[in-house]
């Protein structure tokens, strides 16, 4: 299986896609899906299920090659990107910083073994990170200090590709489910190709690397409220072309200003487990463009 990522938004041609098949018992390990736990409104199973096939269906009318974790009884199997990402041709199994979740890693083993095992990355013991806390922008490897990612995982980055600039963004982390930022891609995203979606109260300080990479004019600010929907956690297909949930009228508006179409995905429901269409997907290969 070739691997080729070198940013969010080159034209994708293979992805992984999470499942929702034999969930499990609900899960507690971040504010928003507790919240949902305790008011009861916690999607089901089925709700899930149905919003993912939505998704594979616009992936795949796009020409996409999607794969599919194999299932795991009784675990939580929707939010692949976390578990591992790539960088260039390189793939990095993630460590996950809750063992509930480790376990999600099993799922894509039998994809795993059909890439080089030269080009597969493992984490020390020492080191967690996530793939949510990993955004990349050309040159340039965003890594977010979260509750999930610690320091030492952003040194392991930061030595893992010497020919990157790797820059650590702490988030703010609590557990206030307004203002918790779970991942980097819930208060950061780049879009088209000088564009980025900034929910600029999510880091501890004010992110100088963001604004010194992105014209005022190409920021997409975002409010506590709209980041509380996940508007940062878009997907793009292309730098002309993003998924995008169905209901974020004022972020479609803004991406169709700067060139950039919407696919318009109900995905509502699976939101309320602190994830969205980035959380849910784990880029493969993105066909490399000059220019």
């Amino acid at each position: 299986m070739k691997l080729n990522i070198r940013n969010e938004t080159h034209p994708l041609r293979a992805v992984i896609l999470g499942i929702a098949d034999d969930m499990g018992p609900a899960l507690d390990i971040n504010p928003v899906s507790k919240f949902h736990m305790d008011n009861g409104s916690y999607p089901t199973e089925a709700i899930i299920k149905e919003e993912l096939l939505t998704v594979q269906q616009a992936l795949e009318s796009e020409g996409i090659k999607v794969y599919r974790p194999e299932n795991i009884p009784n675990t939580e199997q929707i939010f692949v990107r976390d578990i591992g990402f790539v960088i260039d041709e390189t793939f990095v199994v993630a460590n996950m910083k809750e063992p509930v979740r480790q376990k999600e890693i099993k799922g894509i083993e039998t994809l795993l073994d059909e890439i080089n095992p030269e080009s597969i990355l493992r984490l020390p013991k020492d080191a967690t990170i996530e793939g949510g806390d990993v955004v990349l922008y050309n040159d340039h490897i965003f890594v977010g200090i979260s509750k999930r990612t610690n320091n030492a995982g952003f040194e392991f980055i930061r030595q893992a590709f010497p020919h990157k600039k790797v820059h650590a963004l702490p988030l703010v982390v609590n557990d206030d489910p307004a203002t918790n930022i779970l991942h980097l891609d819930c208060a950061f995203q780049p879009v088209g190709t000088s564009s980025a979606i900034l929910y600029e109260e999510g880091f501890l300080t004010t992110p100088e690397i963001i604004h010194e990479l992105f014209q005022p004019n190409e920021l997409i600010h975002v409010n506590r409220e709209e980041k509380q929907r996940m508007f940062p956690n878009i997907f793009s297909i292309a730098p002309d072309l993003v998924l995008v949930e169905e209901q974020f009228t004022e972020l479609i508006e803004a991406l169709q200003k700067r060139g950039i179409r919407s696919i318009k995905t109900r995905y509502s429901e699976t939101s309320k487990l602190s994830g969205l269409l980035r959380c849910s997907t784990l880029p493969l290969f993105r066909h490399h463009t000059t220019g």
